[in-house]
């Protein structure tokens, strides 16, 4: 069975008359003519009367009418429904979360929603910064927000805009804090670089820099918990993005190291990109990284 065949049934059936449902249907008689009777061969059922001068329908004809109405109209919304993922106006988008993104991510997805209410997003958040490039190269993820991401195949990596880090360090090393030789003491927290390499290699070459090496300290996992527990112990410094800073408190300051460091972030996006969704991403996240709130 087939879409047309039921399409011309259907008109032949509301209209009444084979010549003048073709003509509504922009095609030939004959082509509505041998299409319905094929129809009717392959249901092995008579679904018009042609002994009189006005076609009807037989009473077979009448018990299918409504099935192929109720059939052409689900396959009237699956092509909308196709069209409008085409387009870019529904469907899901899958999108990989970093930390340190803050109110720019808020506002990255409040202006995307604004131009594709009927999107349905999935943010996922995968710490790992190789992990989410392969995602995007693989087709699990649509997009990724990462930092200081490195060469992929099969991704292409837009750069939205450059993230000053704070030094947070206990509130009785503030003072001297900006130089980050005054740091070189004190175990540093961060990630692994499996983890995040473009960061870990960004703020080793800024410590080296400054003249140092710096100490292994502890794997920074939630920037809070590392805040609150060894660095407001006294334990531990840690360089992390300004957006991700909040309030400070008695035992942990944040201060602008000198000369100041900023991490490249960007939003990856598969090479080449075939979804519309994503290129409306892009748009929106340009749009914030140019005029940030």
């Amino acid at each position: 069975m087939e879409v047309r065949q039921l399409r011309y049934f259907v008109a032949v059936a509301e209209i009444g008359h084979f010549g003048r449902a073709a003509e509504s249907l922009h095609i030939v008689q004959p082509a509505v003519s041998k299409q319905i009777a094929a129809l009717e061969r392959e249901l092995g059922l008579t679904l018009f009367d042609r002994s009189h001068r006005q076609i009807r329908l037989t009473a077979d004809g009448e018990a299918f009418l409504p099935h192929a109405r109720r059939a052409l109209r689900g396959i009237d919304r699956a092509e909308k429904a196709a069209a409008d993922l085409a387009a870019g106006g529904a469907g899901i988008l899958r999108i990989g979360g970093a930390r340190g993104l803050g109110r720019r991510l808020e506002d990255i997805l409040a202006a995307f929603r604004r131009t594709h209410p009927n999107v349905m997003i999935q943010l996922t958040t995968i710490t790992s910064v190789p992990d989410k490039l392969a995602a995007v190269a693989a087709g699990d993820l649509d997009a990724a927000f990462v930092s200081v991401p490195p060469h992929t195949p099969g991704v292409a990596v837009h750069h939205l805009w450059d993230e000053p880090l704070l030094l947070a360090v206990p509130a009785r090393r503030a003072a001297t804090a900006a130089g980050l030789a005054s740091l070189g003491d004190l175990p540093l927290a961060r990630a692994p670089r499996e983890e995040d390499p473009g960061t870990f290699d960004l703020i080793t070459n800024a410590c080296r820099a400054a003249g140092f090496v710096p100490r292994p300290g502890p794997a920074l996992t939630h920037a809070q918990d590392i805040l609150a527990g060894p660095v407001a112990a006294g334990h531990c410094w840690a360089l992390l993005p300004s957006s991700a800073i909040r309030a400070e408190s008695a035992a942990v300051s944040f201060v602008e190291p000198a000369p100041p460091i900023f991490m490249p972030t960007a939003l990856a996006v598969p090479d080449p990109t075939r979804r519309a969704l994503v290129t409306g991403l892009l748009a929106a996240a340009g749009t914030v990284a140019r005029d940030p709130a």
